[in-house]
């Protein structure tokens, strides 16, 4: 990739994975389809990655591989800023080892032995194959088919054609690199290193690359663990995920502009689908079960409600694998990519600083006139503080407010504490003090009081959604009403206790103002 300076459109080089069997259709696409003129033949290819037994190189964020007696050096792709989207960047090329060594200008840890190999065909930066691992003693081991494709040229063009494949083919960017892929299936235990503390004194837009490629990374890998993976908690923590993401995002609206706006729709379509799946694993494990264990093992009223509700819950799952495989998804996973590198809103142009793009609030007076604009790569430190400083003045309200304060209220203050909250673990680094850590602790405390609140409000509203429509079977209906009654008055109970928890909780957290 070139420098920074080059922005707004450098010259990138994105990386698309795919199932091994398109490959005939992607080269076929009209979008990549070469006009008048022969197609190049695809040429036969071998690759060969070594590393010590210990995988010493790929400690070092390194990959070595040897392909028709050529050797190359490249960077795993464990390093930040995180690049998901792209292949491995190359270090160095040579005809042997020691020459890669004089051009690193460090030595490369050995014995080296062959780790895994690729096998198969590149055709128009077209690569499909098989990876083969090896066992420490040189035997072929697990082998996996690959797909993947490479697009080169500016950044505007490079994500405007991958969008467009994405229309029509199950092209994704890919996560993790080819030598991660197959590093991975040889055994190796790939350790990221941890992310980069903020420095005040670093540049917002800096901070925010950091920032944002980690988050876009770990939140296509959650995305792609719910179809892979399976279970409750890929789900969860996508959702968790998508809402630090969309935290983040908020935070650098002024820095983002246009770039975030456009996120929005895609987002929240991810949100409605991914939503309802979370509600009902929620409903299952936290009201259900624990109704179940408290009642007879055999209650007809708890096994109507669990079977009723897994069905609900598999209906669900259904809706957002079925997306997850569609051409919407393809589309916002690419425009995420394009985020994380950059795009829309790495501009040399000024911002305005952050007050002037909050949400609506009074204004104070102040005898220092607050500037109209910053540059774009002004400091982290002090934005820390004033975007902080603007959603706890959101957030905080007297106590006395919380008292008869209706549940879906009460629900929209704690997604802003949740806001807060992300917000002040993504720049704990940059808050002076042990001030953040508090917040973060009180801030915690009052979001979990108010979700036992709303977990009532939404077992509610879900069991009433599993009432048979019409007339229905008439055992079925006795059942829905009284598992109705049942969790009404549970959730009736819980909230008594609960209201006045919140109200504890949230005088430990305005008690002082951390900013």
């Amino acid at each position: 990739m070139s420098d920074e300076t080059d922005f707004p459109n450098p010259v990138v080089t994105l990386e698309l994975v795919w199932p091994p069997d398109a490959a005939g259709a992607l080269g076929k696409h009209a979008a990549v389809r070469p006009g008048k003129g022969r197609r190049p033949r695809a040429r036969p290819l071998r690759q060969t990655w070594h590393d010590t037994a210990e995988h010493a190189l790929a400690g070092q964020d390194l990959a070595l591989a040897e392909s028709a007696g050529q050797w190359r050096a490249e960077r795993l792709g464990l390093g930040w800023p995180r690049r998901p989207g792209t292949p491995s960047p190359i270090l160095a090329s040579s005809v042997n080892p020691a020459g890669l060594e004089a051009q690193l200008g460090y030595a490369l840890p050995g014995p080296l032995h062959p780790v895994a190999r690729f096998d198969g065909q590149l055709e128009c930066r077209i690569l499909s194959g098989t990876v083969t691992a090896f066992t420490p003693y040189g035997a072929e081991a697990s082998q996996r088919a690959v797909g993947r494709a490479e697009i080169r040229g500016p950044l505007v063009g490079a994500l405007a054609l991958s969008r467009r494949l994405a229309v029509d083919l199950p092209v994704q960017p890919s996560l993790i690199t080819l030598p991660q892929e197959a590093l991975l299936l040889a055994g190796a235990k790939l350790r990221p290193p941890p992310t980069p503390a903020l420095d005040p004194e670093m540049p917002t837009d800096e901070a925010l690359a950091i920032l944002t490629s980690g988050l876009i990374s770990t939140f296509l890998t959650r995305l792609e663990q719910i179809e892979t993976q399976g279970g409750t908690e890929p789900v969860h923590q996508a959702r968790v995920t998508l809402r630090r993401l969309r935290a983040l995002m908020v935070a650098f609206r002024p820095v983002l502009r246009d770039a975030e706006s456009a996120l929005k729709s895609p987002l929240t379509s991810l949100k409605e689908v991914l939503g309802p799946a979370r509600d009902w694993d929620v409903f299952l494990s936290e009201t259900v079960d624990p109704l179940a264990r408290g009642l007879d093992a055999a209650d007809a009223v708890t096994d109507w409600l669990k079977q009723a509700a897994v069905s609900r819950r598999d209906a669900a799952y259904s809706v957002l694998t079925e997306w997850l495989k569609g051409p919407a998804y393809r589309d916002l996973a690419w425009c995420l990519i394009g985020l994380g590198l950059g795009h829309g809103w790495r501009l040399a142009e000024a911002v305005p600083p952050p007050e002037v793009v909050a949400e609506a609030e009074p204004a104070e007076a102040s005898a220092t006139p607050v500037p109209m604009a910053v540059p774009a790569s002004n400091l982290i430190g002090p934005y820390t503080l004033k975007c902080l400083e603007l959603r706890w003045k959101k957030t905080a309200r007297p106590t006395r407010e919380l008292a008869e304060m209706p549940t879906p209220e009460l629900h929209g203050l704690r997604i802003k504490c949740k806001k807060l909250r992300y917000q002040t673990e993504m720049f704990l680094d940059v808050v002076p003090g042990k001030s953040g850590r508090r917040l973060i602790k009180r801030l915690a405390n009052a979001q979990e009081t108010m979700g036992m609140l709303n977990d009532g409000a939404v077992a509610a509203e879900l069991v009433r959604s599993l009432r048979p429509v019409g007339q229905g079977e008439a055992t079925d209906q006795v059942l829905a009403a009284e598992a109705v009654g049942l969790i009404r008055g549970y959730g009736v109970g819980h909230a008594r206790d609960s209201r006045e928890a919140v109200m504890q909780a949230w005088r430990k957290l305005v008690r002082h103002n951390p900013f």
